[in-house]
């Protein structure tokens, strides 16, 4: 038996359609792609072969680059160090673009007092050092804890903070590791359906994420391209490729490189296009 690669999961159509694309989009997530998860988050850094190779990747002109992350822009930055990227963070609420400017979109009086009691909730019961809080956003974060632990932690928080989940104002989701209840309106697909209309025409759009908050990714983009899961736990997901962890995305993203700068250098190909399915939404899950 022919042992496993750990690029078997994209299919062949997928890296053709990169080969042949007059330009491309790559975006990635950050805490489990192109970070591994830590328990301290600010110990959670790139491999030093990933930055490696997105920074030569940036260096072409076949493949714009975006990073697109739940933690805020700035903090994304300090991590990822001098990058040419698009960095988008709290899920779209936060966007730094090509001319440096940091577009914080404004929220809702109801979204931040929706916060606010959760954080005055959780820290009543004790949790402060398990939260993180951000202007969109308010994390518990368990990954700290036995597993045991953080099943029962999480499913305490959970009950403590759905009813402050109202439609139209802030949503509660299970993440990696632990609970999030973020403003609605946008999401990762939100994010990709931006970056794209920002694209040249014709720009293919591939997505690399981990997290169940990528799902909204990968079902927007399978219109312009594709989406590649990163993680070996097996759960329903709308990518159509995968990655076993973040310590393979340098394969990944090294195959990109040779694949993309080939059709820069080579003749014209007939483009294999993606299955198109419209979106339906324009905001975020409700």
């Amino acid at each position: 038996m022919k042992p496993a690669h750990a690029l078997d999961g994209i299919p062949d159509r997928l890296w053709t359609m990169v080969r042949v694309a007059p330009h491309r989009l790559l975006m990635l997530d950050y805490d489990g792609t192109l970070a591994p998860f830590r328990v301290e988050r600010d110990e959670a850094r790139p491999l030093p072969r990933t930055l490696e190779l997105l920074r030569q990747i940036a260096a072409t002109d076949h493949t714009s680059l975006a990073i697109v992350s739940g933690r805020p822009v700035r903090e994304v930055e300090r991590l990822v160090g001098p990058l040419r990227a698009q960095v988008v963070g709290e899920h779209g609420w936060e966007y730094r673009g090509p001319d440096g400017e940091l577009d914080q979109r404004e929220l809702d009086e109801a979204v931040a007092a929706a916060l606010d009691e959760a954080e005055r909730v959780g820290r009543s019961a004790g949790l402060q050092d398990h939260l993180e809080r951000k202007r969109s956003a308010i994390v518990l974060h368990t990954r700290s804890l036995p597993a045991e632990s953080a099943v029962a932690l999480e499913e305490r928080v959970t009950a403590a903070w759905q009813p402050l989940s109202t439609p139209g104002v802030v949503s509660l989701d299970r993440i990696n590791g632990g609970l999030e209840l973020r403003a609605r309106k946008r999401d990762k697909g939100t994010v990709v359906l931006s970056l794209l209309s920002r694209a040249a025409p014709g720009t293919l759009g591939v997505f690399l994420g981990d997290d169940v908050t990528d799902e909204d990714a990968f079902e927007v983009v399978r219109d312009w391209g594709f989406g590649v899961r990163v993680g070996g736990a097996p759960r329903p997901t709308l990518a159509m490729g995968r990655i076993p962890t973040c310590e393979e995305v340098p394969g990944f993203l090294e195959r990109w490189l040779a694949t993309a700068g080939a059709r820069a250098a080579g003749g014209r190909e007939r483009p294999v296009r993606p299955t198109a399915r419209r979106p339906r939404r324009t905001g975020g899950r409700s």
